[in-house]
């Protein structure tokens, strides 16, 4: 059976990294982070408060009809490229089932389009943080998010690629 972990040395080694390089990404050994799964795990998720309040005091906004873009070029203490999270209003929706099901749109639309802005990232070699708030009125389904969460992964990926 493979094993899903870093062997400890190896793993020492990547958190002296900064992030993952390009050449990483076709390394087998990291393929539990950036292989064929497309996953979405807890050292990729957005959770400190002190970079979380320089995102929204820092970041610049991209919008799209019913999803806002927060996000800011920061050095994050990970070896991901980028650090994620996702919110609904309370104010819009009052029941937590429907704010619940909102950000797991979101975080399933990213989960599988994030590689892109992955790639971007390492080959500039930047870190950045993102927040994504879903900002519609109404719950949207599946299908309406993730062309929205394209679109403004999109637009988010032209702005670095101008930089």
């Amino acid at each position: 059976m493979e094993e899903k972990y870093l062997p400890e040395e190896e793993h020492e080694d990547v958190r002296n990294l900064p992030f993952l390089t390009k050449n990483d990404l076709s390394n087998p050994v990291y393929s539990c982070y950036f292989g064929n799964k497309a996953t979405f795990g807890s050292q990729e998720r957005l959770k400190r408060e002190k970079i979380i309040e320089q995102l929204f005091k820092e970041g610049k906004v991209i919008h799209s009809n019913c999803l806002t873009l927060v996000y800011l070029p920061i050095a994050l203490n990970t070896h991901f490229p980028a650090q994620a999270m996702f919110s609904a209003s309370k104010k819009k929706f009052k029941h937590a089932v429907d704010r619940n099901r909102a950000k797991r749109l979101m975080r399933e639309s990213y989960r599988k389009q994030k590689i892109k802005l992955y790639e971007e990232l390492v080959a500039q070699q930047k870190q950045m943080a993102l927040s994504w708030v879903y900002k519609h009125k109404e719950l949207l389904d599946y299908t309406q998010v993730y062309q929205e969460m394209e679109g403004t992964m999109e637009r988010l990926l032209r702005v670095l690629q101008q930089k």
